[in-house]
């Protein structure tokens, strides 16, 4: 008979992923307790459940690696468009997740991997912060 091999997530992306959703808690428990200025709690809460989405996906560590990366990206791109209203303390989180996306001991990340991680968020940073 066929067995089922049942796979996790290795340790380190897992315990990166956690401490995402923890980074993403603090800035949401601080806007839900003290409030702050221009982003409602609301947002800090769905930005801590877009965080913690790839912790539901243990099981598969495929899907886990692709919705690290797919959350990551956008929650960076929330950040720093959203920088000036309040939602600079995500990058963190969106950082530890794409960092998340590539640990994997078994599978070392390809060159274009690791050239997309570190070159996506300086990109991003040089247009936040282009002149225009």
């Amino acid at each position: 008979m066929d067995e089922v091999v049942r796979r996790r997530v290795p340790r380190l992306p897992w315990r990166l992923a956690v401490t995402a959703a923890a980074v993403s808690a603090v800035p949401a428990v601080c806007a839900a307790t003290v409030g702050t200025g221009d982003v409602p709690a609301a947002v800090h809460l769905a930005v801590l459940a877009v965080a913690a989405l790839p912790l539901l996906m243990r099981a598969a560590p495929t899907v886990f690696r692709r919705a690290c990366l797919l959350i990551g990206m956008v929650l960076l791109w929330a950040s720093l468009i959203g920088a000036a209203f309040g939602l600079g303390p995500v990058v963190p989180a969106s950082l530890l997740l794409l960092v998340a996306a590539v640990a994997d001991p078994d599978n070392p990340p390809g060159c274009a991997s690791v050239v997309l991680a570190v070159a996506l968020p300086l990109m991003s940073l040089l247009l936040l912060f282009y002149p225009s």
